[in-house]
């Protein structure tokens, strides 16, 4: 068999603060190697681009793993997908975010105008997380004074402890969601939650323990993900100043620039999938049922095969396949959200704080999740 390469749990790029060289020498060993994981055990990984566009995208994985109970959710395997899948379009379409996108202007206006600019600022911790949790909260109709209680209940994805935690956190929102669902069925409003429990297929509805997962995932994908982006994004610019001087005179790129985020430093490290059935690879791997597949984002969005100089943040950068959303059947519905928010929070502050620079080293936060610790900025002299 090939493509087998062991490597040692302290050498594994899976959850490192710097994981491109390891993810560079990984990928020039195979498509796809054996390697040893904090959080998942032994595993193969996939780090070169066309592999992982093809795997993401295979119906022989599963997102699911067999302890995650039968109520079906986003990441559930066809047909329960395609039905949840359906039902969520509904109510979380492209005119809702668009929608947004005046309010989140004036929400990262106000957040700006509280940042002090004589001092250090931590863009992380008053920035980049409240404004995800407040826009997510927003859509779903949750009152404004509740964010800091969803900030609270939710605060250990972030830390990258959902993979071993997954009860502790579920049990920290699940009551707040069936609240919120009860009150939105007694007075609904015009908001997403609102809009899924009215979403129906024919006789088809979401269940109520169906509505409570997807809460809770809303909830984790709609701040944790946004929250790396624009922190990775902003960092990325300032540890790049000719990148950070080409936005700041072409604004007009925000667009591109977030693509760029996205590919440079993606949110997730990696995307965890479960073989159903025994998979041979054309190298001749066989993945054997059961058997786990991370497929590394770090290192698909890195492969110089696909991506030319891989390794420089490139705001230009057309076009930008990057697999940051996923790809097949799973690619986040949240994406043109997500997008939104960084293009208005990173192109807002960087023309109203042109002078922003580091006022500190920065720590990267080694799990599963790909984002800092914090991110200490002087916005001015």
């Amino acid at each position: 068999m090939t493509g087998i390469l062991h490597v040692p749990l302290e050498q594994s790029p899976v959850a490192t603060a710097d994981p491109y060289p390891g993810l560079d020498r990984l990928r020039e060993a195979g498509p796809v190697v054996r390697v040893q994981t904090t959080f998942m055990g032994e595993v193969w990984l996939v780090t070169r681009y066309d592999l992982a566009r093809e795997l993401l995208a295979d119906l022989r994985f599963s997102r699911r793993r067999p302890d995650d109970g039968e109520v079906a959710a986003v990441d559930s395997d066809p047909p329960d997908h395609t039905r949840i899948r359906k039902l969520v379009r509904q109510a979380f379409t492209l005119r809702r975010v668009t929608g947004l996108r005046g309010w989140v202007q004036e929400l990262v206006d106000g957040m700006l105008d509280e940042l002090e600019t004589d001092r250090p600022v931590d863009l992380l911790d008053r920035f980049a997380y409240p404004l995800p949790i407040a826009v997510i909260c927003e859509m779903l109709g949750a009152p404004a004074e509740d964010r800091a209680d969803v900030r609270a209940r939710t605060e250990k994805i972030l830390a990258g402890e959902v993979a071993e935690n997954r009860e502790e956190v579920y049990e920290r929102t699940k009551q707040y969601i069936i609240d919120l669902i009860e009150t939105k069925r007694r007075s609904p409003g015009n908001d997403l939650m609102s809009a899924l429990i009215a979403a129906h297929d024919g006789g088809e509805r979401l269940s109520g323990p169906e509505l409570v997962e997807l809460g809770i995932a809303l909830i984790a994908a709609g701040y944790a993900t946004t929250t790396n982006l624009i922190g990775n994004g902003i960092h990325a610019l300032l540890t790049n100043p000719d990148q950070h001087s080409q936005l700041k005179q072409h604004p007009e790129l925000i667009g591109t620039a977030v693509e760029e985020f996205l590919r440079y430093e993606s949110s997730f490290s990696a995307a965890g999938q479960i073989a159903k059935e025994d998979v041979n690879l054309e190298d001749g791997t066989v993945i054997r049922k059961g058997d786990v597949v991370l497929v590394s984002f770090g290192g698909a969005n890195r492969d110089p095969r696909r991506f030319p100089d891989p390794h420089r943040l490139d705001i230009t950068r057309d076009p930008n396949p990057h697999l940051a959303f996923s790809h097949g059947i799973h690619h986040c519905l949240g994406a043109p959200l997500a997008r939104m928010e960084a293009q208005v929070a990173i192109g807002t502050i960087v023309r109203r704080f042109p002078s922003m620079r580091l006022a500190d080293e920065v720590r990267w936060r080694a799990n599963i999740m790909r984002g800092l610790h914090e991110l200490p900025v002087l916005l001015e002299g």
